[in-house]
């Protein structure tokens, strides 16, 4: 399955959208700090979750979709600003995941932790990092991550199975 993975886009409206017509994925997440109502229409092509500037407590924290082992989350309740996303990548063993996708940081990452792939898409809005901002497709049946700009360029891609 590939997924599409954006988050952290503040207030800016359509971007998610493009990213998601652009990409037309089986599965759309967004990581959160939309700042959109929870019932905002560009939000309800996604699987949401709140982040750390949403004010609707509509949103749930954390969710996970069982038929590809996903857990995803913002990411400030599980301290992923620090060196380490070891309590992300226990929370999604938790949940037997495979992956963990995050947002909060703004900075476009991969990194495997034990079993579990921790994957940040980066901010669509506001990078925080020395690339451009992005947002990523994550292929499910190839293990595959890229990253795209805003342009829907490829930035960088991964094979998680090179990755250790």
């Amino acid at each position: 399955m590939r997924v599409l993975i954006v988050s952290d886009n503040h207030g800016e409206e359509r971007i998610c959208r493009s990213a998601h017509e652009e990409q037309k994925c089986d599965i759309n997440i967004h990581l959160g700090d939309s700042e959109f109502p929870y019932s905002y229409e560009e939000m309800q092509m996604f699987h949401c979750v709140r982040g750390n500037c949403d004010k609707d407590e509509n949103y749930p924290m954390s969710g996970f979709l069982d038929d590809v082992k996903i857990f995803y989350t913002h990411g400030h309740k599980h301290k992923i600003k620090g060196d380490s996303r070891e309590i992300l990548a226990k929370k999604a063993e938790e949940k037997q995941a495979k992956y963990a996708l995050y947002g909060h940081s703004h900075v476009a990452k991969v990194e495997r932790i034990g079993s579990v792939f921790c994957i940040n898409p980066g901010s669509i809005s506001r990078s925080r990092s020395n690339i451009e901002e992005t947002y990523a497709v994550l292929d499910t049946v190839k293990d595959h991550l890229t990253f795209f700009n805003r342009r829907h360029n490829v930035v960088e891609e991964y094979d998680l199975n090179q990755i250790y």
